[in-house]
């Protein structure tokens, strides 16, 4: 009982320490050409300044959380008489209800820029947290088990699942132009280093509570289906009788994994462009010294009400213990010291940009993330406005969850020798945060200098000026 206890409290707590993460990172595309950070997103994006450098602490961090289903301000809503109008906060309730979160900190950035092509190193530390609750979860916290409105009494509580998994990457990318410039190519090879993870794969319970239209409480029953919690890494490590500080840097740093993201674009014509990257192809192997299983078992528990008696009499009681009993004398299959594999939550961005003059440009990007085989999409329009490396300056609308209710913003500012880099995917969670369903917010500093293309430029003009010599056949 209490290793399922360690367990849920773990969960809770990765849970709770990623909580303000990032869903999807549209508009760094917009920043793309100033912000060397973009080339995580897709390695075949050729930032324009010469040397990049970001240090640990300055350059930067991306926080983010985003949910389907509600807001603040319905969770405030008041009906006539001054009570939570939980009828309008259940009806906006979904079948199947997502939480989805990351949070990357960029610990160290070096990039080098050529004529045509970009060389960068990069660290960053992430966390991930991926949260399924079926609409019955928010029907037992606001209606209670008793309530007229659950058709026979049943809360089907299936449909829960759960990942948290936090890691460091050091990645190594190469992107060049090929097809004489109207193409460009990039990859990126990551050694992930894996320091924490738990799961609950499919949580299947359901509740009914017994009786008829008048009155529905004569008597209540639990059925709870097997399910399995995995935990690996400091979320393992409680588990291990022997655990001692000595061992948290063990568990933190002995599991490794690689991954790979792939990229390219494409210049259709001289104003338009297309680009796409699938990021995160990758697995981490969990140490066995710090890995976890716990199998718990199908049971059923019946539950008729509490003894008066006892509580007037200050006694045990006995339902409670009956319960714990019934928990205690559950045979739960532990499983340590055998390694797993996870694989990272695959993300994939493809888009095409339209050039509206020398300094605009308009693209549209398609979103997705493979979760447990299915899709998470979203789509977004982006205006982009860039004076050279100086100033950069993208406006995003972004369709998620079937709404287009995230406004996104975001600007470079080049300060020789610092960047300064400040941007959001949700503004709406920023001007009224009541209102939002999202918080998202980038900054950074970074140490950029020289411009390629001033290059490009001089090296196309002594081009122009350059006379070709013609052998005449005379020594």
């Amino acid at each position: 009982m209490k290793k399922i206890i360690y367990s849920a409290l773990l969960i809770l707590f990765i849970w709770n320490s990623s909580k303000v993460l990032a869903q999807s990172d549209m508009i760094s595309y917009g920043l793309g050409k100033t912000l060397p950070q973009t080339n995580n997103l897709n390695p075949a994006i050729l930032p324009d300044y010469k040397f990049s450098l970001g240090l640990p602490g300055l350059s930067g961090f991306h926080i983010n959380t985003a949910q389907n289903f509600t807001n603040l301000e319905m969770l405030e809503a008041k009906d006539a008489d001054g009570n939570i109008n939980s009828s309008n906060l259940l009806n906006s309730i979904k079948r199947n209800n997502r939480i989805s979160s990351n949070n990357t900190i960029n610990l160290f950035h070096l990039g080098i820029r050529g004529l045509t092509s970009y060389t960068a190193v990069s660290i960053n530390t992430r966390t991930t947290a991926r949260v399924s609750l079926p609409r019955e979860f928010f029907q037992f916290a606001i209606l209670g088990n008793a309530s007229n409105e659950l058709e026979d009494g049943l809360l089907d509580l299936n449909r829960f699942s759960t990942k948290l998994m936090g890691y460091t990457e050091i990645g190594v990318s190469h992107g060049r132009e090929i097809l004489g410039g109207q193409m460009t190519a990039g990859i990126r090879v990551k050694y992930l280093i894996g320091h924490g993870y738990a799961d609950i794969k499919n949580f299947d319970a359901r509740l009914r509570t017994y009786g008829n239209e008048e009155f529905r409480g004569d008597s209540i029953e639990m059925n709870v289906n097997q399910f399995d919690i995995r935990t690996a890494g400091i979320a393992g490590s409680v588990f291990d009788d022997d655990f001692n500080s000595e061992d948290i840097r063990s568990s933190l740093l002995s599991n490794g994994g690689f991954g790979l993201d792939l990229g390219a674009t494409y210049e259709f014509s001289k104003k338009i462009r297309f680009f796409a990257s699938m990021n995160d192809l990758g697995f981490i192997k969990w140490n066995s010294q710090y890995a976890n299983q716990l199998s718990v078992p199908s049971f059923q528990y019946s539950f008729s009400g509490v003894d008066v008696v006892e509580l007037i009499n200050g006694e045990d009681i006995s339902v409670i213990n009956d319960f714990d009993s019934t928990i205690n004398n559950l045979e739960i299959a532990e499983t340590t010291d055998e390694s797993f594999t996870t694989s990272l939550t695959a993300r994939i961005y493809a888009g095409a940009s339209y050039q509206l003059s020398r300094r605009q440009t308009a693209s549209a990007i398609l979103y997705s993330e493979l979760y447990r085989g299915a899709l998470i999409p979203a789509f977004t329009g982006m205006y982009n406005f860039q004076a050279g490396t100086f100033f950069n300056f993208a406006f995003s609308a972004t369709m998620m969850n079937g709404r287009v209710n995230n406004f996104g913003t975001g600007i470079t500012l080049n300060l020789v020798p610092f960047q300064l880099v400040l941007a959001t995917n949700d503004l709406l969670s920023i001007a009224k945060p009541m209102k939002g369903r999202a918080a998202d917010f980038r900054f950074g500093i970074n140490h950029t200098f020289g411009n390629v293309n001033k290059g490009k430029s001089r090296a196309k003009k002594n081009s122009k000026n350059t006379i070709d010599t013609i052998d005449l056949g005379i020594d």
